[in-house]
């Protein structure tokens, strides 16, 4: 489940980059594709966190990245109103419950 998520967050991403090149040069745009960049690494930093057999470490990193950007997604809400922003609300709050219930699962199972 959570590398199903992590290229969904990946794909996000991409496509949020590939928007901004029809986009005028500005800074907007530049702020636009660092965001896209930056929900990219989210779902890379998923994998890695994945690669690394879930220790606690990065689990907790993991947990604490996709609850910040879903929390961002989620104020990008009140601003922009758009069906993307609702679906990285629904990403990342899922990426976060998943890496949340693997780091319970480990916990329970050294018990």
């Amino acid at each position: 489940m959570a590398k199903i998520i992590s290229s969904l967050i990946i794909a996000l991403g991409s496509m949020h980059v590939l928007f901004a090149f029809p986009l005028h040069a500005n800074t907007e745009t530049l702020w636009f594709v660092g965001a896209g960049l930056a929900i990219i690494l989210a779902g890379l930093l998923n994998f890695v966190a994945l690669d690394r057999h879930g220790s606690s470490f990065t689990m907790w990193v993991a947990i604490v990245v996709n609850a910040t950007m879903c929390a961002l997604f989620f104020y990008a809400v009140r601003i922009l109103n758009e069906p993307q922003v609702y679906v990285g609300v629904a990403v990342f709050l899922i990426a976060t419950a998943a890496f949340a219930g693997q780091l319970v699962q480990k916990k329970q199972s050294r018990l």
